[in-house]
């Protein structure tokens, strides 16, 4: 004799919400203990191990996949195919083409103005070492150099 099977409900909104809630601070639970568990000593590299850099990498892949839609494996993939040239003549992909060039373009304006700044720094005679002070210095002082003056 076969037993009816009682109907299946689904879950309600906030058990989905709590089930969601719980799995992601596992995830951040799992993404720090992992590697805290594996430089505890004994310090081995063996099965266990494995198992502990397994689960840290699935926790952080969910947790990337959960903000972003996308694994990590899937970024990656992106960003080789980004750096592929976009041949394509139409819809939203071309406009994603005419910004991937207009940011090569500026890319190449960038290049040439530090060639010509690096030259003329040459001309001076500033050294390498000298170069790449002013260079900290610009970044560190956000874009102003030492010869402006303060206000």
């Amino acid at each position: 004799m076969s037993h009816p099977q009682p109907p299946q409900r689904q879950p309600t909104v906030t058990e989905t919400e709590q089930y969601v809630k719980v799995l992601h601070n596992t995830a951040l639970v799992a993404l720090v203990a992992g590697p805290v568990l594996i430089l505890l000593p004994p310090r081995k590299f063996d099965f266990y191990t494995f198992g502990l850099c397994g689960v840290t990498l699935y926790s952080a892949n969910y947790l990337v996949r959960e903000r972003s839609g996308r694994s990590i494996w899937q970024h990656v993939s992106q960003r080789q195919r980004r750096e592929e040239p976009l041949r394509v003549a139409s819809g939203p992909s071309a406009e994603l083409a005419r910004l991937d060039q207009s940011v090569q373009n500026q890319r190449e304006v960038w290049k040439v103005q530090r060639e010509r700044e690096i030259k003329e720094d040459v001309e001076e005679g500033k050294g390498f070492g000298d170069m790449i002070m002013d260079q900290i210095w610009e970044v560190w002082n956000w874009g102003k150099k030492k010869d402006d003056d303060d206000d």
